[in-house]
């Protein structure tokens, strides 16, 4: 160490430049040194390094490189982000593929199932993730499948947040109302304060005390009619038979 700063000094002194400077391009000159196997090993990996999720059987694969091989390789919850709990156990049990199934569960998201695969356990849908992630990479495919995916959890994030904003205002709803109701409350209390001790609103009125309908007046007529009584009706009828048998003898006797 004490060979390096002396010819620092010596360099600074034979070229007349500053110390400070000397130093510094030492330094910078030691960390080129020293990053340049780990800068050149990243500008030399291949391009598909980048490509490290897919969205496959409805969950979330994420994945790394290491020598050209394909390590930490697991689902992941497209809602939540969190790891996933695989089911298996019904492949050890059955022996036909059919009946082989493999569960994705997140504990995260109340423990319901996200996805499924037929034919059998973690092994082989591991193995079967492996060859859609190389089969893409082959086909040059992987940029595009990748955006897709940062597409799709874009829209998953936006989902998961429209419904906590809609859980948010159904949660608010019924403080809303009851501050209303509050309020409408308070007003009467109020209106029924200002009103004196005397002053009263107007009762209903009474069944009794309700005004009757005038009734229409029966029309008079302007000449009144003698009334007679059934004697003299009689009388008079039997006269008039009388004076008409009278005439028709007269009649008879000319």
């Amino acid at each position: 160490m004490e060979k390096i700063l002396s010819l620092l000094t010596r360099i600074s002194e034979l070229y007349t430049i500053p110390q400070w400077i000397v130093n510094s391009g030492a330094i910078a000159i030691c960390i080129i040194l020293v990053a340049f196997p780990f800068v050149a090993r990243y500008l030399m990996r291949p391009k598909y390094y980048k490509f490290r999720e897919l969205i496959l059987f409805k969950v979330l694969w994420r994945w790394k490189y290491k020598k050209g091989d394909i390590i930490g390789l697991w689902c992941y919850c497209p809602k939540c982000q969190n790891m996933l709990m695989v089911d298996d156990e019904n492949c050890r049990s059955s022996e036909s593929l059919q009946d082989k199934i493999t569960f994705f569960v997140c504990p995260a998201c109340g423990g319901h199932e996200l996805g499924r695969l037929v034919g059998g356990d973690r092994r082989y849908v591991l193995s079967l993730v492996r060859r859609e992630i190389w089969r893409y990479i082959r086909e040059g495919t992987y940029n595009e499948v990748a955006t897709a995916t940062k597409e799709a959890l874009e829209i998953y994030v936006q989902l998961e947040e429209a419904k906590a904003e809609n859980s948010e205002d159904a949660s608010s709803e019924p403080v809303e109302n009851n501050a209303t109701m509050s309020e409408t409350e308070s007003l009467e209390s109020t209106e029924l304060s200002a009103i004196g001790p005397e002053e009263h609103l107007p009762e209903p009125l009474h069944v009794n005390e309700a005004k009757e309908e005038p009734t229409p007046a029966v029309p008079i007529s302007t000449k009144d009619e003698p009334k007679l009584s059934q004697e003299e009706r009689s009388a008079e009828e039997i006269e008039a038979v009388m004076h008409e048998e009278e005439k028709e003898i007269k009649k008879d006797g000319v």
